[in-house]
């Protein structure tokens, strides 16, 4: 009932919360050995972030949603959720829309040559954090975008060329959420290259997440 209120109110990401703590509640009856103290006191915890976010929503300077995510990953972890991602809490509705990059120095197919230099990038940025990869992945990306035919494929290179600019750029962390992605991208470049053009709007609107996130800092800016 609490979801569905919230959810009346346009409240989707306090909905998303409460969801996860209903969730982790139905684990423990199914597994009362699970309800120890201390996830109680988790739980507990979470549904004072949860009610001082919503008080913030009706003052001055409401908080952003992603302050939650701690508090949302315990509940998520409780609850034995298959995906915790911090884009959970982001309340942006997805939709395909083609956004303006720069031209890339020349189109690129799926080819193995492609895929080789990808999957020697990505593995730099996983295993070194190396910024000097992820700079190069986005140049692959907007050639990619260029050589694309496809309005959803081209869209989706050039989030993942924003996504590789703001990690190349130090805009946003290269961490667990981040690496994760960069190796889906590879995932994604491997089903492009059999033919099938279906794209993964999940990983797409992630990809949006991380490029809505990149902070300008004082050098870089």
């Amino acid at each position: 009932q609490v979801v569905g209120a919230l959810e009346m109110v346009g409240q989707s990401v306090p909905a998303t919360m409460v969801r996860g703590m209903e969730g982790a509640v139905q684990r423990w009856v199914a597994h009362p050995e699970q309800c120890t103290d201390d996830a109680a006191q988790t739980l507990e915890r979470a549904g004072f972030a949860l009610v001082e976010y919503l008080d913030s929503q009706l003052g001055e300077r409401p908080r952003s949603a992603l302050g939650l995510f701690s508090q949302f990953r315990q509940v998520q972890e409780m609850a034995g959720a298959d995906r915790i991602h911090p884009a959970d809490l982001w309340a942006v509705p997805w939709r395909w829309i083609d956004p303006v990059v720069p031209a890339a120095a020349q189109p690129l197919g799926y080819t193995l040559e492609v895929r080789s230099r990808l999957d020697q990038r990505v593995l730099k940025v996983m295993k070194h954090e190396d910024l000097n990869a992820a700079s190069e992945i986005a140049m692959i990306s907007l050639g990619l975008a260029q050589g694309e035919s496809a309005g959803q494929p081209a869209i989706f290179w050039k989030l993942s060329a924003g996504f590789f600019e703001a990690l190349g750029q130090t805009l946003i962390p290269i961490d667990l959420y981040a690496k994760r992605a960069a190796s889906r991208v590879l995932l994604q470049f491997a089903s492009l290259a059999r033919g099938d053009h279906a794209i993964s709007e999940r990983l797409a609107h992630d990809l949006l997440f991380f490029c809505g996130q990149a902070q300008a800092t004082p050098a870089s800016a």
